[in-house]
């Protein structure tokens, strides 16, 4: 028998961790187990213009469409007919009509990040609406009780584009590949362009809070403009990634990055910051460089440059296969699903 399952996304803003839960979401569509699902996807709309390519477009080219929910009361109905609630993120309104409900489907929470507000306080503030909890990283699902480890996974279609020579030889080049926003430290690295001795290549994945004019201007400003190139924003990051020496992860926290999974996907080395479930789950596959208050140490971050070279991302292409493969992955949500269905319906 088919499951009915809700997945429900909390804002309308597209980053690494909604694309993982669409990736995870077509596979269980898909039916890689046995049964498969029957899925219908729903989106809070909170009322903040979402910058750049939103979720719903992103969601509306995979799946053909979603239901915005304006109003938490609107998620009841559909509630009422699934079989199965997945769902994430620190908003109240999916565990309250949850819990509001005489009986309520089954509910599986995930939680993309690391950070404190996500994990063991609002678990036990809403503990009676959730009947599984999945942690991307393995640190988080060690603080709460019952939680299971399931890594972050990408199916690997939008890993399209051919190398391309951006720069002149002779040193060099890391590439980032995310949202500008400040925890990712960018315009750190485009202030130690000179310093490191690198080009840099930037490729952001929708509309930057710091924006692409402002980071040219700082690169201009420092007199490293030719050593600071620009791909157009988009979600196709192939080229990016064949492109650069390694790709650069220097964020001052993470949960479970997706681009590290891309990169190991292309076989790309990866310098970062010991952040989230890196250091737990790739301690031998990534350069990690030590952290100066919440950016990264320039002196490491030479030291990780003047090691780099293509065995980094063999090995990271290695571990991801083994731990990262889609179809493993949605196994485990879908055997995690399944037996929550079991244990409630004894």
């Amino acid at each position: 028998m088919r499951v009915r399952l809700c997945l429900v996304f909390p804002h309308l803003a597209l980053g690494g961790g909604e694309t993982v839960m669409i990736d995870v979401a077509e596979g269980l569509r898909a039916g890689f187990d046995l049964d498969g699902f029957d899925l219908k996807v729903f989106a809070l709309d909170d009322g903040v213009a979402a910058p750049g390519r939103t979720l719903p477009e992103e969601l509306a080219r995979r799946f053909g469409g979603v239901t915005l929910v304006r109003r938490r009361w609107e998620l009841r109905s559909p509630f009422r007919a699934a079989d199965a609630v997945l769902w994430y993120g620190v908003v109240n309104a999916v565990p309250d009509v949850l819990l509001a409900m005489g009986r309520r489907p089954a509910s599986v929470r995930v939680i993309h990040t690391s950070r404190p507000v996500d994990g063991p306080a609002f678990q036990r503030r809403w503990s009676r609406a959730i009947d599984a909890t999945v942690c991307v990283a393995p640190g988080v699902a060690r603080e709460i009780p019952g939680a299971v480890f399931i890594p972050n996974t990408c199916a690997g279609t939008e890993l399209r584009g051919p190398r391309r020579e951006f720069f002149p030889p002779g040193r060099p080049t890391l590439g980032f590949l995310g949202r500008l926003v400040p925890l990712k430290n960018v315009p750190w690295l485009i202030e130690n362009v000179e310093a490191l001795g690198c080009n840099l290549l930037i490729q952001a994945l929708d509309t930057p809070l710091q924006t692409a004019e402002q980071l040219r201007s700082l690169a201009v400003g420092r007199g490293v403009g030719e050593r600071v190139r620009f791909l157009p924003p988009g979600r196709d990051v192939g080229t990016l990634l064949r492109s650069v020496d390694a790709l650069a992860v220097v964020s001052s926290h993470e949960g479970f990055p997706r681009v590290v999974i891309e990169a190991g996907m292309v076989g790309t080395p990866v310098i970062a910051t010991r952040v989230g479930a890196l250091p737990e789950l790739f301690g031998q596959e990534i350069l990690f460089v030590d952290s100066e208050g919440d950016a990264p140490s320039r002196d490491s971050m030479r030291e990780a440059l003047e090691r780099l070279d293509p065995s980094w991302g063999r090995r990271l292409h290695d571990k991801v296969a083994r731990l990262c493969a889609p179809e493993a992955v949605i196994a485990r949500y879908a055997e995690l699903i399944h037996g929550v269905l079991a244990a409630r319906a004894a």
